[in-house]
């Protein structure tokens, strides 16, 4: 077996995020003055925001509807008004050193695939300073599912499912890993927004610490 390609998410798994996350949201939600408990959305971030809202119990009737008589799109985008310039202001870093990433980006493609905004991912890349790293940078607004978007991928760029590896930090990246065909590696450490029992549960393919575990992963596919 080689390995063709390596797709990513981001929070978590490339950047330390989490906490900006969590205070954007918090921020957002109590400016539209929602009552909702803070816990529950902390183990909520990660997914698309409209799915944070349900699982907060904010009614809503759809994507494009309203949650608590509200335009979610304006939850969505004030959220991430506050989420992207909290990125850049300096509030976004890396969660392990990205220098294996730049040696592994010369034998395979790498590619992000994030529930985030493309251009929140983008604002985020540039502060990060690893413009150039990424082959691709997919968004929640360019698929439905992240398993639906490396379907696609597989298409556009002529790979075998089997020969793709998709890292991820939370419990459900092995899950739509394993709906697309591909390699589930977990990545975890201070940074993770799932803990490393969800992340066992899941029974992920690998689990990796840091990038040079990932990078030694690869090279021993590759060999």
């Amino acid at each position: 077996m080689v390995i063709k390609a390596v797709f990513f998410d981001f929070d978590g798994t490339i950047s330390d995020a989490k906490k900006i996350a969590r205070d954007s949201m918090i921020q957002t939600l109590d400016e539209f003055g929602y009552d909702y408990d803070r816990k529950k959305l902390v183990k909520l971030l990660g997914i698309r925001t409209h799915l944070i809202l349900k699982g907060l119990g904010l009614k809503f009737g759809g994507r494009s509807s309203v949650v608590g008589g509200r335009g979610l799109e304006a939850v969505r985008n004030k959220f991430y008004k506050y989420f992207t310039r909290a990125a850049v202001e300096g509030g976004i870093k890396p969660c392990v050193s990205l220098k294996p990433l730049w040696e592994l980006g010369k034998d395979v493609p790498l590619i992000v695939i994030s529930n985030a905004r493309t251009s929140y991912l983008r604002a985020s890349i540039r502060r990060l300073k690893i413009e150039g790293l990424f082959k691709g940078v997919y968004g929640e607004e360019k698929f439905e599912s992240k398993d639906g978007m490396m379907n696609k991928l597989f298409k556009k760029m002529k790979v075998d499912a089997g020969d793709v590896v998709y890292v991820g930090d939370r419990f459900s990246d092995i899950d739509f890993a394993r709906k697309a065909g591909c390699i589930a590696v977990a990545i975890h450490n201070k940074c993770s927004w799932s803990t490393l029992r969800e992340i066992r549960r899941e029974k992920p393919d690998y689990i990796v610490r840091n990038f040079y575990g990932l990078r030694r992963l690869i090279r021993a596919f590759n060999v």
